[in-house]
């Protein structure tokens, strides 16, 4: 037999409305009143409706994750700590795709897919334009950016550019001064988009030591994957064999450049170096040097922000986490006949 609320409210000796005051910790409700209630409601194994808990309270005790692809390490890895986060806070997690791969242009956004359906929205590695975001506001609920910077929210993130210039400045540190890039796509429409920030870096990087930094040594990639590391590295190497070094905006990238580099029977770390940007998982087995990024800490905090927000906390908020250099066996000084 189904226990009701109103089971739990003739045990207790106090109303309905007591009872689910009660049970979800609103003020208004003595402790001993609110003893007696939650000793009826387990003596009686009553469970409060989700449904009935959300219309009460007004919230539907669900937050909407956005993000362009899930089989990527790092949206990935965003995405587990953010649900765990949530999940421990009473939260669940709707997990909507816009894919970044499926054609010239990514799908959009459009807020009727979650209208009543979330108290918060954490947008992961997406730039929404002024449609989208008009399409963000009308839900009426707030909202974090993780890696992508939108104006108007908080973010959290690393500096891009820093984490870039980290990479170049270890590279140059050991005497290489024909440093290639992987980038991502040329064409984003946002000046804030970690691709163009780490671009800037190892553009800034490579001027500021009288290094060439021409469009002959930037290969660039729509998506930063490691089979797209693999051909960029191959058309790189193609225009220019004189590279000692190549930075990866990516390790996922830099993965596809090591092997790419050991089909040419080259040697990485001697004779062309690799350095990537992210930490990957992966990074260890493959040997790969990287500027690393706390990505966990970087889930987790920006659920823990959103939670904030939801709970009243709507002061804007920008968390930048430091990057760490990881020096391993894919980087060395240049070969000496190929110092220019």
């Amino acid at each position: 037999m189904t226990v009701r609320i109103e089971d739990v409210a003739r045990l207790s000796g106090v109303s309905t409305a007591t009872v689910s005051r009660a049970l979800r910790g609103l003020p208004g409700v003595g402790g001993r009143t609110r003893e007696l209630v939650l000793q009826a409601a387990k003596a009686l194994g009553y469970t409060p409706s989700p449904t009935a808990s959300s219309l009460a309270s007004g919230r539907t005790h669900s937050i909407g994750l956005i993000q362009p692809d899930m089989s990527r390490w790092f949206f990935s890895t965003i995405l587990e700590c953010a649900e765990q986060t949530f999940r421990k806070a009473g939260y669940d997690a709707l997990v909507y795709s816009l894919p970044d791969y499926l054609g010239p242009k990514r799908q959009r956004f459009k807020a009727r897919d979650l209208v009543g359906k979330v108290d918060a929205v954490l947008v992961l590695s997406l730039f929404f334009d002024k449609q989208e975001e008009a399409e963000l506001r009308s839900l009426g609920v707030p909202a974090v950016f993780v890696s992508v910077r939108q104006k108007g929210y908080s973010h959290v993130g690393i500096d891009d550019g820093q984490a870039a210039a980290q990479a170049c400045r270890h590279l140059i540190t050991l005497g290489h001064k024909t440093i290639g890039h992987l980038s991502g796509q040329t064409n984003d429409l946002c000046p804030f988009a970690p691709s163009q920030r780490r671009r800037d870096g190892w553009k800034q990087t490579l001027t500021r030591f009288n290094l060439e930094c021409s469009d002959s040594l930037d290969e660039a990639v729509t998506i930063m994957t490691a089979s797209n590391g693999y051909l960029a590295t191959k058309r790189l190497l193609d225009r220019r064999p004189d590279i000692t070094a190549i930075m990866a905006s990516s390790d996922e990238m830099a993965m596809g450049a090591i092997q790419a580099i050991r089909e040419r029977g080259l040697a990485v770390g001697r004779d062309i170096s690799v350095i990537g940007i992210d930490g990957h998982d992966l990074g260890r087995p493959f040997g790969l040097t990287t500027v690393a990024q706390p990505v966990r800490k970087q889930g987790v905090t920006a659920a823990e922000v959103a939670l904030k927000a939801i709970e009243g906390d709507l002061a804007l908020k920008t968390i930048i986490f430091p990057t760490k250099l990881i020096e391993r066996a894919t980087v060395g000084p240049p070969p000496a006949g190929r110092i220019r």
